[in-house]
């Protein structure tokens, strides 16, 4: 209860990242479950999500592995976020490699969810994130498919980074499929 409406607070965010940050293992993993429990509600919380990312950051490998599948099951609508990008981002970052390919294959899934990433200022480098996480033939079908919006892309100050690298690993790719 409180723990989640700190976590969803300007202010009590701030001081939940702290605690996190220091507190004891006890502590710790009490405010860890508070946080798991409700971690779609938060993930999707211009504030809860930042209390998340710090989770990420500090907590055990079994609180990264629940956060990681919270994300993975919860893509479409953490991705519709401004913010998401950057949480998805963080929890790649902080998560086992098989979590972060399983995370980039939600991701990647569906075309509209790596489009909305591409364009946002916190979502674009997630992208980028997922799409170097990807291996063959994923990859492949997931450059073709943004390939599709390259003119989108360039239209927007973020995606055009994206366009960039989606020109160059398209070319990569093409003369890799020429070549086999």
């Amino acid at each position: 209860g409180s723990v989640v409406r700190a976590a969803k607070h300007r202010f009590g965010s701030r001081i939940l990242r702290h605690l996190l940050k220091v507190c004891p293992p006890h502590q710790f993993s009490k405010i860890a479950a508070s946080l798991l429990e409700q971690a779609e509600k938060l993930a999707c919380h211009s504030f809860g999500n930042l209390v998340l990312q710090c989770l990420m950051k500090f907590g055990t490998e079994r609180h990264r592995y629940q956060l990681a599948r919270c994300v993975e099951q919860n893509v479409t609508a953490i991705c519709r976020l401004g913010f998401g990008g950057a949480f998805i981002e963080t929890t790649m970052t902080y998560a086992a490699s098989e979590d972060q390919l399983w995370i980039a294959r939600a991701c990647a899934q569906d075309a509209k969810v790596m489009l909305a990433l591409c364009k946002t200022r916190l979502g674009h480098t997630c992208a980028l994130l997922v799409l170097e996480t990807l291996q063959g033939h994923e990859r492949q079908h997931a450059c073709v498919k943004l390939a599709e919006h390259l003119e989108s892309l360039r239209a927007s100050s973020n995606g055009i980074l994206v366009a960039d690298f989606l020109e160059t690993e398209c070319d990569v790719l093409c003369s890799e499929v020429r070549g086999h």
